[in-house]
């Protein structure tokens, strides 16, 4: 079993935002995305608007078992956070989750050419060292 990555009350708390169809008191999440064509089984799914609008796949989120979506507005199928810009919503998701593991040491790769290879070498020499986490892919 996956444990919790975020409790419906800490997405509330990090985003105020407030959620419809559900308390926040009764519900988790293991993963987060916002590709509903990679929506697992309990994971928060983020309504982005970029060259698609998220809003148009949250029921296809839903049916993959998202256990609750961050959008602008409610959208029927199940427990929607409400938040006035998911982009937002996701920057605070990532500042929150960032000051919670206050002993976490962190690093970055910056310039123009070359950071996703250089990433996944430093990453592969920390899992060696010990417990290690980055992005799960490239989003240039």
């Amino acid at each position: 079993m996956t444990s919790a990555l975020w409790t419906f009350d800490e997405l509330a708390q990090a985003t105020g935002g407030t959620f419809t169809g559900r308390s926040a008191a009764d519900g988790e999440a293991t993963g987060i995305t916002f590709d509903s064509r990679q929506v697992a089984r309990g994971d928060v799914f983020l309504a982005l608007k970029g060259v698609r609008d998220g809003h148009d796949f949250v029921a296809q989120a839903f049916q993959s078992g998202a256990a609750v979506a961050i959008t602008r507005r409610p959208i029927d199928g199940g427990p929607c956070l409400l938040v006035p810009d998911v982009q937002k919503a996701l920057e605070d998701l990532a500042v929150f989750a960032r000051d919670r593991a206050h002993d976490a040491k962190r690093g970055a790769v910056t310039g123009s050419v070359g950071k996703t290879s250089v990433t996944q070498m430093v990453m592969q020499g920390l899992k060696r060292a010990g417990r290690a986490h980055s992005a799960v892919k490239s989003f240039n």
